[in-house]
């Protein structure tokens, strides 16, 4: 009876010391587990390099092509058609000086033989006084009667160098006379009609031995190699072009890929009440006749602005409400004010002064705080490669260690 006591007692001792052991194990793990570090949350950001350079203001703007010349024409005279270029169809195309319309100058021109011959009779009459009475004004009058022709354009009247002179020349009425000629003369040109450039003819068209009346358009003729642009710009970006030097354009239309070079040689100084806007007009050739850039075609414009310094060029959207931007400074986040001085298109033109090896934040980051710490993808990675060549090696180490201490207890058991 004593004995089976005894074992019970002994049993309640064991389960009470295994408890206790275990016990003891337990916490002993709970306080490792409690020593592990707690990683801080990193946060992941993508970062730019932040480039000052000088940069070329880019301004935009759009408008309609039109010929710089351009003319309506039409009929100066009465008479039927003796000549019509091509029968004036649309799209013919003319050389400068070359006839382009001729009416019916018969009559015109008799009439102006007639009065250059009544011219002649009148300074002829003039000589023989001229021959008696002065050697010199006689030899001026002769030449120049010699050198009139009925079938040529006459030349100006000698110049009268004193008042009998003018006496002499009124009395025959050669002034009258002359300038009869000369207004006949201006009458017969209105009859053939040549281009002053080369140019195409856009008309519902004359055909020869029509009749024309005065006042009757006959064609419009249009330069289709010297174009212009009438591009309106807002004050703010009419302000960012350098007037004092030409400013190069760039012309380009959205149905093809070529590109035309242009330059700015007027502006407006007026501006449009409604639009509030200024028109610069940009001047091209279009030498090959591009489809695309003939007249009235809508294209747009890229014209080189004033060149800032020392500025630099970010995403639009990385600048906040308040013109800040956020870099990355020595693994920190940081805060930097900027002033915007020009937008271009998704680019803001700024200038600021970031701590030395500063990076551009250009993720969008939620509820930003300045100082929490931040990593690139790249630092990422190389930390975590870091932390599992770290972990190998104690895994390592730790079967190794495992290893030797096994050996030693085969040793001590022998």
């Amino acid at each position: 009876m004593k004995y089976k006591k005894t074992m019970r007692v002994g049993i309640v001792v064991s389960i009470l010391a295994i408890g206790l052991l275990g016990m003891n194990l337990l916490g002993s793990a709970d306080k490792k587990s409690n020593k592990r570090e707690t990683k801080p949350d990193i946060r992941t950001v993508t970062v730019n390099d932040i480039e000052t350079k000088d940069i070329t203001l880019q301004i935009n703007g759009n408008g309609v092509i039109e010929s710089k010349r351009s003319l309506s024409i039409v009929s100066e005279v009465n008479g039927k058609v003796v000549f019509a270029k091509n029968n004036l169809k649309s799209g013919t195309f003319v050389r400068k000086g070359e006839t382009i319309v001729k009416v019916d100058s018969r009559e015109i021109s008799n009439e102006l033989m007639s009065l250059r011959s009544d011219l002649m009779n009148a300074v002829a009459s003039i000589l023989p006084e001229y021959k008696i009475e002065e050697d010199k004004a006689y030899e001026k009058w002769f030449n120049y009667f010699q050198n009139l022709d009925i079938n040529k354009e006459i030349a100006e009247l000698p110049e009268i160098v004193d008042a009998q002179e003018k006496i002499k020349v009124s009395s025959r009425n050669i002034f009258t006379k002359y300038f009869a000629v000369k207004n006949k003369e201006i009458k017969l040109a209105k009859y053939s009609i040549e281009a002053p450039f080369d140019g195409f003819i856009k008309s519902n068209g004359i055909l020869k031995n029509s009749f024309v009346s005065v006042g009757v358009p006959l064609f419009s003729f249009d330069d289709l190699n010297n174009l212009e642009i009438a591009v309106p710009l807002l004050v703010r970006d009419f302000n960012q072009l350098n007037f004092n030097r030409v400013p190069k354009v760039k012309i380009y239309s959205d149905f093809t890929d070529e590109v035309l070079i242009g330059k700015i040689l007027r502006k407006d100084n007026i501006l449009e009440r409604n639009s509030q806007s200024l028109n610069v007009y940009v001047t091209f050739t279009n030498s090959k006749l591009r489809s695309h850039f003939l007249p009235g075609n809508y294209v747009n414009v890229e014209i080189d602005g004033k060149v800032l310094s020392n500025v630099s060029s970010i995403p639009r959207n990385l600048v906040d409400n308040d013109d800040n931007v956020y870099t990355k400074v020595d693994g920190k986040l940081n805060r930097t004010h900027v002033e915007i001085i020009s937008v271009q298109k998704d680019q803001a033109i700024i200038t600021a002064e970031f701590a030395d090896g500063s990076e551009l934040v250009t993720t969008i980051l939620q509820k930003p705080v300045v100082g929490m710490a931040i990593q690139t993808l790249e630092e990422k990675e190389l930390a975590e490669k870091l932390e599992a060549e770290k972990l190998e090696e104690e895994q390592s180490d730790s079967t190794s260690n495992k290893s030797e201490t096994d050996i030693e207890s085969v040793a001590s058991n022998d």
